[in-house]
């Protein structure tokens, strides 16, 4: 016979009590936890790995921002700014010199003008020169010109205006150079005539990366996801005018992946419509160029460009700084000590036959993230973060020409490398004494 005994009978009152200390409890959580102290930021710049990324690791304004304003500050103001007519010369140089347009409009020290071959009052049946005549370009007090598809232009036919250009094809002027041993190759070629270093002056100046921040009320483009991201995902970048048929075998597995850049010509502009203006088809179609490449290094751990192994900081590095990517890169020698500790260090590739196209460092760089623990990624991710925020920053490149052009004025000419380099046998360029 086997004994039962009746079901427990469970009053509603123990029903409606249990709950009670369950709630408490959670109450009690949540008011320990809104108690508890901020973690400091230096702790979490310190070690991003134990504390966490700081609550402005983002697309908010940070603390090391260029020139950035604090509670109580007021806008720089000036009361005689100088008039800059910028000379867009190159649809290849689109991103960036959009980018150079918008910094120079919100500079409050310049008064900037804009004349470009793509422009509705461009009088195509000119020359070039005739043009930035009638644009006024004798009445400026410097000319910043970004390409070169119209030529060679004579200094004298802007009067006395400073000419400031990012290649060299004048003869005379400011010559920007963002990569330094540009000129090393120049030099080593002989382009340069008899007496050209005493008509021109030649000066490094760092690449900028699109950034606004709060200045339009518009948004970052460019900027690092909050929760971090994902080490293990790799990202190969190619340049924008790469064939997709050149692009490098990836690897087998999900770890790599390859951002291919809209291969969509822009749109074309009616003749009366201004491709420059705010909210131009044109403009959208470079922005969204721009978002699509932002979000791929976004959500990438590392970045690898092409071009890797010449170890040149450019826009598109400065942009995965500014991403929270850490960029993969052969070591640069412009800068190295404020680089070198940002990047992932890759040995330059030695090829038995040049002609080759340059295989992805898989081998190399699972070495060198084997014996990279998460902790010093996300230390580099954060310390190139802070970085570029400052020295990449678009108005930080207009201070630096504006200092070059100071230099010009007060006579100075030849060359001019306040950052230095370094110039040795592992360089791209090798001097002659490496044999």
């Amino acid at each position: 016979m086997r004994l039962t005994a009746p079901p427990r009978t469970t009053s509603l009152v123990s029903l409606l009590v249990l709950p009670v200390p369950l709630a408490a409890l959670v109450l009690a959580y949540l008011w320990t936890v809104s108690k508890r102290p901020n973690i400091p930021d230096y702790a979490q710049v310190e070690d991003p790995h134990q504390w966490g990324f700081p609550r402005w690791y983002g697309q908010g304004l940070s603390p090391y921002d260029y020139g950035i304003k604090l509670d109580g500050e007021e806008e720089d103001k000036c009361d005689d700014p100088k008039k800059v007519l910028l000379f867009i010369d190159d649809s290849l140089e689109m991103p960036h010199a959009i980018t150079t347009l918008k910094s120079l409009q919100s500079d409050p020290s310049i008064n900037i003008s804009l004349i470009s071959p793509f422009s509705p009052d461009w009088n195509s049946s000119q020359s070039a020169s005739d043009n930035l005549v009638d644009a006024g370009c004798d009445k400026v007090d410097w000319i910043w010109r970004i390409g070169g598809f119209t030529g060679d232009i004579a200094a004298e036919t802007c009067g006395k205006a400073v000419w400031v250009q990012e290649d060299w094809n004048q003869r005379a002027g400011i010559t920007l150079l963002d990569r330094p041993h540009d000129l090393l190759k120049s030099l080593m070629d002989q382009e340069h005539e008899e007496g050209e270093a005493q008509r021109r002056l030649v000066s490094h100046v760092l690449p900028a990366a699109e950034l606004v921040v709060g200045y339009h009320h518009d948004f970052n483009i460019f900027y690092p996801s909050r929760r971090g991201s994902s080490q293990d995902t790799l990202t190969y970048f190619p340049n924008t005018d790469t064939s997709p048929r050149d692009y490098p075998s990836l690897p087998w597995g999900r770890t790599w992946s390859i951002h291919s850049p809209s291969k969509k010509a822009p749109p074309k502009t009616k003749p009366e419509e201004d491709p420059f203006a705010p909210q131009s088809a044109y403009r959208r179609y470079w922005a969204k160029s721009q978002e699509k490449r932002a979000a791929a290094m976004r959500h990438a751990g590392i970045c690898l460009f092409e071009g890797w192994q010449d170890g040149v900081v450019d826009e598109w590095v400065a942009q995965a700084m500014l991403s929270g990517c850490v960029v993969a890169m052969v070591p640069p020698h412009a800068e190295h000590d404020m680089f070198g500790s940002l990047i992932l260090p890759l040995p330059r590739p030695t090829l038995s036959d040049p002609t080759l196209p340059l295989p992805l460092p898989v081998d190399t760089l699972n070495a060198v993230l084997r014996h990279t623990p998460s902790s010093e990624l996300k230390q580099k991710a954060l310390q190139a973060f802070i970085a570029s925020r400052h020295h990449l920053h678009p108005r930080a490149r207009v201070k630096a020409v504006q200092e070059v052009v100071k230099k010009w004025d007060l006579g100075g000419r030849g060359y001019d490398f306040p950052h230095g380099y370094r110039w040795d046998c592992d360089s791209v360029i090798k001097p002659t004494w490496c044999g």
